[in-house]
């Protein structure tokens, strides 16, 4: 079976097409021709295919389209560009879907579609006390990236194919990026978020392709579980304390309540299985991480030297 992913050389979107590739399928990448996505594509090694193209235009999407027995969609304007752009954001996260779904009608509207939306369609939820899940709370996003992503979801549902929605938590990378260290403070520190880690997320897309013919029509919640369930404070100290540094100060953080939260995840996982890892695991596996980047000498040196001289003061000039 040829998978075509849309948006495949994203950081996710490889790990999910070396899900696909592990298990037998043939991978079809289809993204935007750039360096960061040429160099992210060597990850894939030769068995990939690899389709430059930008689904904004109608053409380019038909020739990725040939051939394939599905497609997983996942290209889109992400945050903070989303809000940053958000006349972007609906021409790629609506517009494009709507080519997507356009040129799969053409083909006949066999080519099933499993799309990837957000809970950021949720919306912002401070005061919820129980889990949000889909059968229970009404879309009502707030921003363009939530709006567009609920924009794209009832387009797909409008559109007499055959889909799957499946709303992704975020993905929270900390990696080795200034980026990513700049965005850590755009969550509240009392935000209810649940992490998910990103093999398991690639394996519940996996899981939704190998048993698309059941699960078709549904939108599911893919997050970690009840057990993943945590502050965002929790999360970022655990993150950075990797590296031995302390929580930064609590005012470089925003108060604005952001997107995420905690989710009732207890119909995907029946449906999917996927929720096979932990935060302390991807612990285990950010700190490998930065052991490959720097040297085998880098963390003992952050959390025995850095950390107790400078480690307040380094985090004051994140």
């Amino acid at each position: 079976m040829r998978v075509l992913v849309t948006g495949g050389a994203g950081r996710l979107g490889v790990n999910v097409c070396k899900a696909f590739l592990k298990n037998g399928y043939q991978v079809r990448v289809y993204d935007l021709n750039n360096d960061r996505n040429r160099e992210s594509v060597k990850e894939l090694g030769r068995k990939a295919e690899i389709v430059w193209g930008d689904i904004t235009q109608p053409d380019s999407v038909r020739k990725a389209l040939e051939e394939v027995d599905i497609v997983v969609h996942m290209a889109g304007i992400l945050p903070p560009v989303a809000y940053e752009k958000p006349e972007l954001a609906r021409k790629v996260n609506v517009s494009g879907t709507g080519i997507i779904v356009d040129c799969i009608k053409e083909k006949g509207g066999h080519i099933p579609l499993v799309f990837t939306s957000s809970v950021a369609v949720f919306g912002l939820t401070p005061n919820a006390t129980e889990p949000l899940s889909p059968d229970k709370n009404d879309p009502n996003p707030r921003g363009a990236y939530g709006e567009t992503k609920l924009e794209a979801e009832k387009l797909i549902k409008e559109s007499g194919i055959d889909f799957l929605i499946l709303r992704l938590t975020a993905v929270m990378y900390f990696d080795y990026e200034v980026s990513d260290l700049r965005r850590m403070f755009s969550i509240p520190l009392n935000n209810r978020v649940e992490f998910c880690h990103p093999d398991d997320l690639a394996l519940a897309i996996l899981n939704a392709v190998k048993n698309f013919s059941t699960l078709k029509g549904n939108t599911l919640v893919i997050s970690g579980g009840p057990e993943q369930q945590m502050l965002y404070k929790d999360m970022v100290g655990s993150i950075l304390g990797v590296m031995g540094l302390p929580l930064p100060p609590a005012h470089k953080f925003t108060e604005k309540p952001y997107y995420l939260d905690w989710y009732d995840t207890s119909k995907s996982q029946e449906l999917l299985n996927f929720q096979r890892k932990s935060f302390a695991d991807y612990l285990k596996d950010y700190s490998r991480g930065l052991t490959r980047r720097y040297s085998a000498l880098f963390l003992p040196f952050m959390r025995y030297f850095v950390s107790p001289l400078l480690g307040k003061a380094v985090v004051q000039f994140m």
